[in-house]
């Protein structure tokens, strides 16, 4: 099915030529409501806005609407780029941007970048390691902030940046763990819902023991499309260049997000890497998620995992398989909790890890 920017709006045709005026009462003039949930499924939570505006628009074809979800479609395409929407008079701000701050509340499995206090075996040599450098675990707590901005340049075209710093800190050990990170991403529409996106991001984790930065360069073609029954997919291919401080890695990775028609979201992705010689790299990686809603709010149920190879310690060759499944669930308006468990199996048992995962989180205050 295509679906093209409409001047289509409930069972109205607002022709080019109606002055703005004529627009504005046609729409208020339009007397049937199009049920609230059957838009609302669209702007389910964790869909892209291009996937959720492809779901709104084909379902108001040929339907009346109300001027509110006329209005609420029309934003949203305009924020997308689409300087005419749905043809009505409003305006975005071609740059836009925006303050943010948030509280922290959280576990960490390995607040120092520590290492593990069981003894490394390697064949019949046995290491014990320093207990000063073994990891720590607890409660932290800590603040974050950032800014994020889009500036609109062309029909479809549009930049994100964004910048982000947290540190949080653990009262039980008296130490912290910094986070920064930015990213910048060029949206691109080519035609018929035809997507080329370049992203960048970078990122640094500084523990008392450790000091960790990556980067990643990718470049996204995507599609999106209905496959019939009110489904709405966005398929999409690309390649990622990762950059770890000790080697780069090239990557392909693949994506497929789906609206279905009880408005239930969900999404896999799949990264396939090359191999990087006496270097443990990701060889494999696949995530999962389904966002439903309970008692109105987003449940995201969510599970992954991971193979790394071509690791060697001490001419031992290592490999790891790390597995992961975490629900979240929005509380209330502005506080969103999570729980999960993560394990990894490795070839060298010292690198195992069995760990509950768990966290609050605040909503943030813009400003």
């Amino acid at each position: 099915m295509k679906v093209q920017p409409p001047t289509l709006v409930g069972s109205l045709v607002l022709s080019k030529h109606l002055s703005g005026k004529k627009m504005r009462v046609a729409v208020f003039m339009l007397p049937f409501l199009l049920p609230n949930s059957t838009i609302a499924a669209c702007y389910t939570e964790g869909a892209a806005a291009r996937l959720s505006n492809y779901c709104a628009m084909d379902r108001i074809q040929g339907a009346r609407v109300d001027l509110r979800t006329v209005q609420l479609i029309d934003y949203k395409l305009k924020l997308e780029g689409s300087s005419n929407g749905l043809g009505l008079p409003t305006r975005v701000a071609a740059n836009m941007v925006t303050n943010f701050a948030y509280p922290i509340l959280s576990y960490s499995d390995d607040i120092n970048g520590g290492n593990s206090a069981e003894p490394l075996v390697l064949g019949e040599l046995t290491f014990d390691g320093e207990e000063e450098l073994y990891r720590k675990k607890g409660i932290v707590v800590g603040l974050g902030a950032g800014l994020k901005e889009r500036y609109i340049y062309g029909q479809g075209r549009y930049l994100n940046y964004g910048l982000n710093a947290s540190y949080v800190h653990s009262p039980q050990h008296g130490i912290g763990i910094a986070t920064t990170s930015a990213n910048v991403s060029s949206i691109n529409h080519i035609k018929n819902w035809w997507y080329l996106d370049v992203h960048a991001n970078t990122s640094r984790m500084s523990k008392d023991i450790t000091d960790d930065k990556s980067s990643n360069l990718t470049v996204v073609t995507s599609k999106v499309y209905s496959s019939g029954d009110n489904t709405y997919n966005e398929a999409s291919f690309g390649v990622n260049r990762y950059f770890a401080e000790s080697y780069n890695q090239n990557q392909l990775v693949l994506g497929y997000d789906t609206i279905h028609p009880n408005g239930v979201f969900s999404a896999v992705d799949v990264t396939f890497g090359e191999s990087v010689k006496n270097q443990l790299a990701s060889k494999m990686s696949l995530r999962a998620k389904v966002i439903i809603k309970l008692a109105d709010k987003p449940l995201t149920v969510s599970a992954s995992y991971a193979d790394a190879d071509g690791g060697r310690l001490l001419g031992f060759e290592r490999s790891d398989e790390t597995y992961s499944i975490s629900a979240t669930y929005n509380l209330w308006s502005n506080l969103t909790a999570s729980v999960g468990y993560r394990t990894t199996n490795s070839t060298i048992d010292y690198f195992d890890v069995n760990t509950p995962t768990f966290g609050v989180q605040f909503s943030s205050f813009e400003f």
